[in-house]
C-alpha cells in the first residue's frame, strides 16, 4: 500500500512551532512502518502554493529541512493535481487546516471520490481549524496527540506486502 504524507508547509505552518510538530510527526508515522506495525511505501509530499513528492525521501532519512521553512498559501487544487482524482493508496494530511474557502470546497469534492477511509487529516497546533470535519464531511479529523490512533489499524498488511 502506499500513504501519501501531506505536510502542509504554508504560511500559517510557520506558527507557534507547528513546523517542528509537524517534523515529529511525520518522523512517528516514518518509525511506525520503519518498525512494522503497518505496512506502508510513504511518498512524503510538500505542500503550500505547489504540492510536490520529496522524491529521494525514504523512511530512515531524517526530515529534510527545506520542509520546515513555511510560506505561501496552501493551494487545493494543487495538491489534488499531485495525487489526483483515483486513489492508488491512503491520504494523510498534517496541517493546521487553514484554507480558502474556495479550496476547502475543491478538497471536500476531491475527497468524496475517494474510497471509504483514504483521507486522514491530523490537525496541528493550538490554533488549528476547528471546523476542518465540517469542510472535509468525509475525512476523519484527528489532534496530533492522536497520531497512534490514526495508524492504528490503518495501513494493514495486503497482498502486495505478503
Amino acid at each position: 500500500m502506499k500513504l501519501h504524507l501531506i505536510c502542509d508547509i504554508s504560511g500559517s505552518m510557520g506558527e507557534g512551532g507547528k513546523p517542528f510538530v509537524l517534523r515529529t510527526l511525520a518522523t512517528t508515522v516514518a518509525q511506525w512502518v520503519r518498525l512494522e506495525y503497518g505496512h506502508a511505501a510513504i511518498k512524503l509530499c510538500a505542500w503550500a502554493a505547489e504540492a510536490r513528492h520529496w522524491a529521494d525521501w525514504n523512511i530512515t532519512d531524517e526530515f529534510p529541512a527545506d520542509m520546515l521553512v513555511c510560506k505561501g498559501a496552501a493551494n487545493g487544487m494543487a495538491l489534488i493535481h499531485l495525487l489526483g482524482s483515483e486513489s492508488d493508496g491512503k491520504v494523510l494530511i498534517l496541517t493546521d487546516g487553514f484554507w480558502t474557502r474556495d479550496d476547502a470546497k475543491a478538497l471536500n469534492r476531491w475527497q468524496e471520490g475517494l474510497p471509504p477511509d483514504t483521507l486522514r487529516i491530523i490537525q496541528i497546533g493550538a490554533d488549528a481549524n476547528p471546523h476542518l470535519s465540517k469542510e472535509l464531511k468525509g475525512a476523519k479529523v484527528f489532534v496530533a496527540e492522536e497520531v497512534f490512533a490514526v495508524l492504528d489499524g490503518w495501513l494493514q498488511e495486503d497482498e502486495e506486502w505478503a
